[in-house]
């Protein structure tokens, strides 16, 4: 049975109960982390967003946060993932014929992930200091068009929680005018009192994707999309999929919550702090430059009429000296190296919470090896303890959302499922390939032991009795994310060692007719 739009109000209303509570920690963030992602949906458009900023240093360590993510998980321009036969396939042609099938369809999925998902991903990486990052994968607008991924302002979405921690519906009000929203949908249902707006008249759209599944039946739940408005409570569109078409990754999920929260607000307390310490540090300075003067005045000193302010006067009863001392008298100036000290530490605690090392920036000329592996190690271990959950909740899901839309639009026969025993997703970002180089290293390393070994002691072949080199080596590569086509395959290497015997069988057979002619004239 289809959801109906009071269905949805009531699901909406208590998922915006939770909203509600988590909406002052966002607020924060907004205010002094990320001030340029919140929505204009509700300020309207030119808002001076930095005017209660007087540090740059979180707003800046957000942007090299969200650089950073994008380059470790999702980096521009490389290849992120390949499919891979499963754990459950047997080695041998069948695999390696399987193989072959994924590394096409994996090159097909991979003409996705360019262009406007580089840039989607970026903006949501930038939410994503707030703790959760949006992006709504629509299939193309055009037949030219792949797909239209958009990144989506969290501060204009709210969550519904689900069974197994995971998220069960996405509700998002989107302010359009009516000219955006017929173009948007055009094949949608437009009612009478749609219609009576004019192209400049502003609406806001309900666009609610959620889950359904039948009782005891899993498998065949999809993910419906309705869009609707308060205006027309009748649906003016409405779609379901395999697949959920928003991506909705968490960095770190307090128990309980359905948000996730993120290095911003692990870093909150420093950057309130940080920011109140450099306000006060400017008007130091200013008042530094221009001073603050005490005025004889026979009443009692009043603090509430003496502002903090440069070229202030204050009415003291005396400045001393002489009966009364001298008419106008300069205050002394506040200390200016005790709060750049402050600002100081604070400034550096903000950037290593919300990681913006110190390591030489990328495009270095010369670099140390300790330098490199430094780097190696501070990648692996950035995102370690968010890695598995940036992989479920982002990469998965956005891989599984493009076969689904490389099928409907024909450029694939059918849907392999991803089950990770007979079909896997093999990551490859670079924190990947950094976790994997570690596995890598250690068999490599007992691998060189055992050929150190066995050559010192006279056993040339010996390394071969106790390591499967070419097994090592070639699992090593794909571990490594050299693509296949650059991996001898073990058809491949048959073919080499037939050749080979051959080469040697016809080598015997020419030096034992050359010795022939040799003996009998010898003879």
């Amino acid at each position: 049975m289809a959801i109906t739009t009071s269905q949805l109000k009531s699901r909406r209303a208590d998922a915006q109960k939770e909203r509600d509570s988590f909406q002052p920690l966002l607020d924060e963030v907004f205010r002094y982390a990320i001030p340029l992602r919140k929505s204009t949906r509700n300020s309207g458009t030119g808002e001076n967003r930095s005017d209660q900023v007087f540090d740059s240093t979180a707003p800046n360590a957000a942007v090299r946060f969200a650089g950073k993510y994008q380059q470790d998980i999702f980096p521009v321009g490389q290849k992120n993932f390949d499919l891979e036969p499963g754990p459950l396939v047997p080695p041998g042609k069948e695999r390696e014929r399987l193989a072959a099938d994924l590394a096409t369809l994996s090159t097909i999925c991979q003409a996705f992930f360019e262009g406007d998902w580089d840039m989607a991903v970026h903006e949501m990486a930038m939410d994503l200091n707030a703790g959760t990052g949006c992006i709504l994968m629509n299939p193309g607008s055009e037949y030219s068009e792949l797909w239209s991924p958009i990144s989506v302002p969290i501060d204009e979405v709210t969550l519904e929680g689900g069974a197994n921690n995971k998220i069960s519906g996405i509700f998002w009000d989107r302010e359009m005018s009516f000219r955006v929203l017929q173009e948007t949908w055009p094949d949608g249902e437009i009612g009478e009192d749609l219609k009576k707006l004019k192209p400049a008249d502003k609406v806001v759209v309900h666009i609610d994707t959620v889950w359904e599944a039948p009782k005891g039946n899993r498998a065949a739940g999809r993910w419906r999309m309705i869009v609707w408005c308060d205006k027309q409570e009748a649906r003016i569109f409405a779609s379901e999929s395999r697949t959920c078409p928003w991506l909705t990754p968490r960095y770190l999920r307090v128990p309980g919550e359905t948000m996730g929260r993120g290095q911003a607000m692990i870093a909150m307390p420093e950057i309130k702090t940080l920011n109140t310490a450099k306000r006060l540090q400017l008007q130091a300075a200013a008042i530094a430059m221009l001073g603050i003067y005490t005025a004889v005045d026979d009443g009692v000193f009043n603090p509430d009429l003496s502002p903090l302010q440069p070229g202030i006067h204050w009415k003291v009863a005396s400045n001393g000296g002489g009966s009364r001392g001298p008419s106008v008298q300069r205050f002394p100036d506040p200390r200016l190296d005790l709060s750049g000290m402050v600002v100081e530490n604070m400034q550096m605690s903000v950037k290593e919470i919300m990681m913006d090392g110190a390591l030489p920036v990328e495009g270095a000329a010369v670099k140390s090896p300790t330098e490199i592996l430094e780097r190696v190690k501070r990648l692996a271990i950035d995102h370690q303890g968010a890695f598995a959950r940036q992989v479920q909740e982002l990469t998965v899901p956005a891989v599984k959302r493009v076969i689904e839309l490389a099928y409907n639009k024909g450029l694939i026969r059918d849907m392999p499922p991803i089950d990770q025993l007979l079909v896997k997703i093999k990551i490859k970002s670079p924190i990947a390939l950094a976790r994997e180089a570690q596995r890598v290293q250690r068999i490599i390393q007992w691998l060189e032991m055992v050929i150190a070994v066995t050559t010192s002691i006279g056993q040339i072949d010996g390394a071969s009795r106790i390591a499967h080199i070419e097994k090592i080596l070639t699992d090593a590569g794909a571990g490594l994310g050299i693509e296949p086509q650059y991996i001898v395959t073990s058809d491949e290497r048959a073919k080499i060692d037939k050749d080979k015997q051959q080469q040697a069988l016809l080598l015997a057979a020419a030096s034992a007719a050359g010795a022939a002619p040799a003996a009998a004239a010898g003879a």
